[in-house]
């Protein structure tokens, strides 16, 4: 990592890498682009060296992951990074296999199970929800309602994977019930890790979201130049033309939002900040995009709408509305002490 970044070795470099490889897998299955993906070295771009990873820092996952959004790559590309360096320390082969391409895997989001031990065994029992693509998934990875996580095999007896739901239509969620699965207890991550991947998930969801939004924006711009109403493009609008620059604006906020989430000194703060300003923000933008293309916006091949699902199904996930919360109760705890001490002046 110290030689790559030494030799000058930038983020924005991974984009261009990452926007043609995604393209080159929109004809490809799972499979096929777990294999491609892996391939040209975007699987273990943060995974450790160990494991066949380049053992990067986060920042150079977040143009991969934009480049995916932008190009709608029906693959859960955010979980598999995650994984490939979460998985490190309790199961290096898996992460080695997740790196290579050979095990496709994913994470639920929301919901926890419980866990007996029994021998060398532990016994799950749960529902779970928001797993990304698990119906094509090799594994699983649960959280635990006593703390960490454990990589389910999705082929374990007991695991019944529930029909697709949410918004986003090319890589759907799944809810997953969990019925006396036994799965070895060495399959265990820790809470450490585990709290440092959620922490992380909230600031690949924002690259997501970016990629999506600058997607739609662009669109959006273009629409307004050529499209022609009255014998006059519809830029000759002076308020839409406001409305996109106000777009642009919030556009570059989630951008520089970024680049401080994964600076040396970020920390718990700006990670949910930067989720929370590309889910107020990437939202607007989509739904503006989607009003600039009126009807167009939500056939097939305008996909507007498509990006906007994206970006409302990384909202949900995340769960934006706790985050939010969260931060506030935050705020107000840090505020009460100072308050208490200028009194007591």
């Amino acid at each position: 990592m110290t030689t790559l970044i030494g030799e000058g070795l930038q983020p924005s470099e991974f984009a261009v890498t990452a926007a043609r490889a995604v393209a080159d897998c929109a004809a490809l299955g799972p499979r096929e682009q777990a294999k491609h993906l892996a391939n040209d070295g975007l699987l273990g771009v943060i995974a450790s060296e160990e494991v066949g990873g380049l053992n990067l820092p986060l920042a150079f996952a977040v143009p991969v992951v934009a480049a995916a959004s932008s190009g709608l790559l029906s693959f859960p590309l955010m979980e598999v990074l995650l994984l490939s360096r979460a998985l490190k320390e309790a199961l290096p082969r898996a992460a080695g296999a997740v790196v290579s391409g050979d095990m496709l895997a994913t994470i639920a989001w929301q919901g926890s199970v419980s866990a007996e031990r029994e021998g060398e065994s532990i016994v799950l029992d749960g529902c779970v929800a928001r797993a990304a693509g698990v119906r094509d998934a090799d594994a699983l990875l649960v959280r635990l309602n006593t703390g960490g996580a454990v990589l389910v095999p999705t082929d374990s007896e007991g695991v019944v994977i529930e029909d697709a739901a949410g918004l986003d239509l090319t890589v759907p969620d799944h809810a997953v019930r969990l019925q006396g699965v036994a799965v070895p207890a060495a399959s265990v991550v820790p809470e450490n890790a585990w709290s440092v991947l959620c922490s992380d998930a909230n600031v690949l969801r924002a690259a997501a979201i970016l990629g999506s939004a600058e997607t739609c924006l662009a669109m959006a711009q273009e629409h307004a130049s050529t499209r022609r109403q009255f014998g006059r493009a519809l830029s000759y609008n002076q308020a839409l033309r406001h409305s996109l620059a106000r777009q642009k604006l919030a556009l570059e906020g989630i951008r520089h939002a970024l680049t401080r989430s994964v600076g040396d000194e970020a920390g718990a703060l700006e990670r949910d900040a930067v989720f929370l300003a590309a889910a107020a923000y990437g939202c607007a933008i989509s739904e503006g995009a989607l009003q600039v293309h009126g009807g167009m916006g939500f056939t097939w091949d305008v996909p507007v709408h498509r990006h906007l699902r994206r970006v409302r199904a990384l909202q949900a996930q995340g769960n934006a509305s706790e985050v939010l919360a969260g931060l506030g109760r935050r705020t107000v705890a840090a505020i009460a002490p100072a308050s208490d001490i200028a009194v007591r002046a």
